[in-house]
């Protein structure tokens, strides 16, 4: 199997020069997490901008600044297997497939699981479960929690009740949705001196405005995904990513035989076991 067999051809992706605003509106109206990113007036790839670029540098409004230049490349024809090898070495979640310079298409983790699900592979998920779980109070205010996120180096936090109990998911997508972009001045004092007694002395105001990144103040609670896809410990790694694939999400949380939540499995981990079995 090629990289052409599983890839999107539909590629969306966003111009430069542009700003923040151009990105967040492409995000939130075609559901995806990153674009390539071309010069204006072609396909030619100079760089990839995903919404964790956004949340990481706030108060930065140009594409150029935000993006990652240079990015690692694939062609059509190259193998599912090569493909799986550079992403996990690499430590990638997507990949523009291009043709000399221009972009012919993007692929991602999620074409992989998706592929995995429609194989019959056996392995249980059972020593594939991360049991280093992050929560968050689901009345914690949401503009605390990509600093939450940043810390623990996740991007999705199991959210808990006052009682302990597991009530929802939230991840990086959600804050993207709920995110505003504001205007912020900033003034700054200009003087200058003479040691001279006759001398003015003037004082200048320059008023610096820069575009931020704002999230609106509410709960966890009120953008929190409430109804939770779960599986259970002892399905198989197609079933497991059959279950992804169909709820396109990234990771699941995983269940004893008492219900009992015990972890989480992550998409690049089912990637990697897959990689490991060939």
């Amino acid at each position: 199997m090629k990289v052409e067999e599983i890839m999107h051809t539909d590629v969306v992706y966003v111009e430069v020069p542009g700003n923040r605003k151009d990105v967040m509106e492409i995000i939130q109206n075609h559901n995806i997490k990153a674009m390539p990113v071309v010069k204006k007036g072609t396909k030619e790839i100079v760089g990839v901008i995903s919404q964790t670029d956004l949340l990481l540098n706030p108060d930065e409004d140009q594409i150029a600044l935000l993006m990652s230049r240079d990015p690692i490349k694939i062609s059509p024809n190259t193998s599912i297997k090569e493909l799986v090898n550079l992403m996990i070495d690499k430590k990638l979640r997507r990949l523009p497939v291009t043709k000399g310079k221009e972009v012919v298409g993007m692929v991602s983790i999620g074409d992989i699981i998706k592929a995995i699900s429609k194989m019959t592979i056996k392995i249980p998920i059972k020593d594939l479960i991360n049991t280093n779980i992050h929560v968050v109070w689901e009345g914690t205010p949401l503009s605390a929690v990509p600093s939450i996120m940043r810390m623990g180096n996740v991007r999705t936090l199991l959210c808990i009740d006052d009682n302990g109990g597991l009530s929802g998911i939230v991840s990086d997508v959600d804050f993207i949705k709920e995110s505003k972009i504001v205007s912020e001045e900033k003034s700054s004092s200009i003087s200058s001196s003479s040691d001279k007694e006759w001398s003015w002395e003037t004082s200048d105001i320059l008023l610096i405005t820069k575009k931020k990144l704002k999230l609106p103040n509410k709960p966890v609670r009120d953008v929190m995904t409430k109804k939770l896809i779960t599986t259970n410990e002892f399905s198989s790694l197609s079933e497991c990513a059959n279950k992804m694939w169909k709820n396109k999400i990234d990771q699941i949380p995983v269940l004893d035989a008492r219900g009992e939540l015990i972890g989480m499995v992550e998409d690049e981990t089912l990637v990697t076991a897959f990689q490991n079995k060939n």
